[in-house]
């Protein structure tokens, strides 16, 4: 079977699918619709969703089920977002370039609407996996458990709002970088993942590469939030948070260059990992695709004085 490619275009199947699946808001209050409306209409790249889609489809999923799936990852996202902009969290103003919806709609609709996202996550994730093994069933249970309980995204918010209370070294950012949004990468990486049954070397393959791809996305985010305070400009988020209110920043921790040059040692490592995979099984390759098509091109990006050789075997 052919990969799909992993298209970055707004234009995508998905951005419908998310409309169509979100919670059903007729007759629901409005402050709680209007969350849930800005929520779901205003996607951002859906990096997660589009694994997902790209991962259900290539191992067999139909393309109903497929889109339920990511949907339900992209859910467990925005439910994410929803709750980090809060004021007990990091207090934002904008996110993807709007007012954040605590600040349009109030603080406790904005909390609501993230459970009805949460409950609507795990329904879909239900209905997209009905059909399959017992064994896979049980599987992806158990991975939507440690990915979002304690092992992963809640403990690993927890220890971001305890921050200042640690040590501040960039290793603890590195703790933290991994439980959130290395989390979010296993469920969208593994998760679909286990419709193709992945053996033991696999496995651990697959948990690298979302070890990888996690720390290099925030250390990517860590120097965009360095670069848009230092600039002034806003690009869709609130600059500056992670200084004002001492969060993890890795760029901060130990300094831009040394940050840069981890970055591309992730890419190395990613590179390799994948190789492996690939090498293994065929149907690996939309992993492949996906490094290709948006890690190493926004990498190119953020580290323009990295020649491309630096990132790859």
């Amino acid at each position: 079977m052919v990969a799909p490619r992993l298209s970055l275009s707004a234009a995508d199947p998905i951005v419908q699918a998310l409309k169509e699946y979100s919670p059903d808001i007729k007759n629901s209050e409005t402050h709680l619709a209007g969350v849930l409306n800005q929520a779901v209409g205003n996607p951002g790249k859906l990096i997660r969703a589009r694994l997902v889609d790209a991962a259900a489809t290539t191992h067999g999923m139909d393309r109903d089920g497929a889109l339920q799936l990511a949907c339900a990852v992209e859910y467990f996202h925005l439910a994410s977002l929803l709750l980090d902009d809060l004021p007990c969290m990091d207090d934002a103003q904008t996110r993807r370039g709007r007012t954040c919806p605590h600040r349009v709609h109030g603080e406790a609709p904005t909390i609501l609407s993230s459970l009805a996202l949460i409950n609507r996550a795990y329904a879909l994730a239900g209905f997209a996996l009905a059909g399959e093994a017992t064994q896979i069933r049980l599987a992806a249970m158990g991975c939507l458990d440690a990915c979002l309980g304690v092992p992963g995204l809640v403990g690993g918010q927890a220890r971001d709002l305890a921050f200042a209370e640690s040590d501040r070294s960039a290793r603890e950012v590195g703790r933290i970088a991994a439980a959130k949004t290395g989390a979010l990468f296993w469920l969208a990486i593994y998760f679909p993942a286990l419709l193709a049954e992945p053996d033991a070397e696999e496995g651990h393959h697959l948990k690298a590469l979302c070890l990888y791809w996690g720390l290099a996305f925030q250390a990517m985010d860590d120097l965009g939030d360095l670069a848009i305070t230092k600039s002034g400009e806003n690009q869709g988020k609130t600059a500056g948070r992670d200084y004002s209110m001492t969060r993890p920043n890795l760029a901060l921790a130990m300094g831009e260059v040394a940050t840069k040059r981890r970055v591309a040692r992730l890419m190395v490592q990613a590179t390799r990992v994948l190789t492996k995979l690939t090498e293994r099984r065929s149907s690996w390759f939309y992993l492949m695709n996906f490094h290709r098509e948006y890690f190493e091109a926004n990498v190119r990006l953020v580290l323009p004085e990295m020649e491309a050789s630096s990132m790859a075997i």
